[in-house]
């Protein structure tokens, strides 16, 4: 046992914090090792630059190793280090030139068969905020990877990002992190640095330019501290990375079950729910899990005045404050894209409920859904009736299989094709299957695709991740032996 872990294991057992021990300078992500069951990030950050047309980008401007580009261009950059760009051939401003800076925070943990180099995350410039720069303001951006689970329930790619405005610098940083993985964090404006700063912030072997396909090794280390390890249950393990991924299929958070009018209950987004009778009891099963592996960016915005004051006034209320009608005017299309969900979506608490008005007290709770009675002094006037869970027991008769086919690589707006097949497995008879498939919100169901091998009747309604549900009742018996398909087309987002 080493000298710092005794250090470690003493403090903790007299009550103590340990003391803070100086963070090494590694990568931004605690990179798992190979044989570890998780998967490996990516040595760079793969970045593509979008400016105006005509706009120059170099890295590393002021060096020997400095490289000119036309934008769009994409750049890989090694994680934990802070990168100075030139942008130069500005539209209507001859002779000028901006330096934003960008702090590489993280990067992308690529699945098998995925190209890192192919998923670059937006370094975005438009026209305004080049003019905000030029004015003596400063536009700082956030870049993160979307969190599959907090979605933004629309359609939009790499060339065309998502902006959502946030208030100060530090909302931008907090607001990234809460809803994803922070890759980067861009500021443009402010003073001109000088060639000696130029020179400083240089590090030879950290950015892969537009067309070479090796890298050598860093002249100095990352300047950036990162934890080496993360805390996680000892029991469960390290949860795998997410954000490169979204899954579809299967039972989360609250369990299904057939509640005491007959009714499915705890279909939630990514969920595929069967329902069928058997020996006149309704019962409910899941499918398997599919995963699609489509990253999409997204990026938070704020905009600090000349005077390097922050301004956190929404853009609705600011535009009398600082450059009248320049922010009404030069919004991004999508910029106005909200986050607010209602707050049952995003609760993880299951009901419960304690009712006691009066004389002996009652209480129901538990991790399935109950229908609470009604108290009144000690006689119980209601039922209480928590639903039979069934999602799988031994001697489940349907097995139902979901697949996501499609042709060639996946992207955002690529259509798939979902298919859910089911089988009666078992030794006796089951009927009226009832198929439903709440899809999660990176996919949108494309009207008028859906196909059913047998007699249905489809219907398709909203639910609460901005996305669809879709439903096939299949009237009649599925004798033992016997099964069906339905399919239908979604886009991805």
């Amino acid at each position: 046992m080493n000298v710092g872990l005794l250090t470690l294991v003493g403090s903790l057992a007299v009550g103590q914090q340990p003391l803070p021990q100086p963070a090494p300078a590694v990568p931004v992500m605690a990179a798992p090792q190979p044989g570890s069951g998780l998967p490996v990030p990516a040595p760079l950050l793969a970045a593509r630059v979008i400016a105006p047309a005509g706009v120059r980008v170099t890295a590393n401007p002021g060096t020997g190793f400095a490289r000119m580009h036309d934008a769009p261009a994409v750049f890989g950059f090694r994680p934990g280090y802070v990168y100075r760009l030139e942008l130069s051939n500005l539209p209507y401003q001859p002779g000028r030139v901006l330096y934003p800076e960008v702090e590489v925070r993280g990067v992308l943990v690529p699945r098998a068969g995925m190209r890192y180099m192919d998923w670059p995350a937006p370094l975005l410039f438009t026209q305004a905020d080049l003019d905000r720069a030029l004015a003596g303001g400063v536009v700082v951006k956030a870049v993160y990877l979307e969190d599959p689970e907090k979605a933004i329930p629309t359609e939009f790619g790499l060339m065309n990002p998502v902006e959502i405005p946030s208030g100060s610098e530090e909302e931008v940083v907090n607001e990234a992190i809460a809803n994803g993985r922070l890759v980067a964090i861009v500021r443009l404006g402010s003073k001109s640095p000088t060639a000696a700063e130029l020179q400083a912030s240089a590090v030879d072997g950290t950015v892969l330019a537009p067309g070479e396909r090796h890298l050598r090794a860093p002249a100095a280390p990352p300047q950036l501290p990162f934890a080496v390890a993360r805390f996680f249950d000892p029991i469960a393990g390290p949860r795998g990375p997410v954000g490169e991924c979204f899954i579809d299929g299967g039972d989360r958070l609250a369990p299904l079950g057939i509640g005491p009018a007959g009714r499915l209950g705890g279909l939630n987004p990514t969920d595929v729910g069967v329902e069928y009778t058997i020996d006149g009891k309704r019962r409910v099963t899941t499918s398997n899990v599919v995963c699609l592996c489509v990253p999409r960016f997204v990026i938070q915005r704020t905009e600090i005045g000349p005077n390097a004051l922050d301004v956190p006034f929404s853009l609705a209320v600011n535009h009398n404050l600082v450059a009248p009608q320049a922010f009404r005017e030069r919004q991004a299309a999508m910029a106005e894209v909200g986050r607010e969900r209602p707050g049952a979506v995003q609760g993880r608490s299951r009901p419960m409920g304690y009712v006691g008005l009066t004389g002996v007290g009652f209480f129901v709770g538990g991790t399935r859904p109950a229908i609470v009675g009604q108290v009144d002094g000690v006689a119980v006037t209601g039922a209480v009736v928590e639903p039979e869970v069934l999602t799988w027991y031994p001697g489940c008769p349907l097995t139902v299989s979901k697949v996501i086919d499609a042709d060639g690589e996946v992207r955002s707006g690529s259509v798939v094709t979902i298919t859910l097949r089911y089988v009666n497995s078992g030794s006796r008879p089951v009927s009226d299957v009832v198929v439903s498939d709440s899809l999660s919100g990176r996919l949108e169901f494309v009207p008028g695709s859906a196909e059913s091998d047998r007699a249905a009747n489809f219907s398709a309604g909203e639910n609460e991740a901005g996305s669809s549900v879709v439903r096939w009742e299949l009237p009649g018996v599925l004798l033992p032996g016997q099964g069906g398909t339905v399919r239908f087309r979604a886009k991805v987002r």
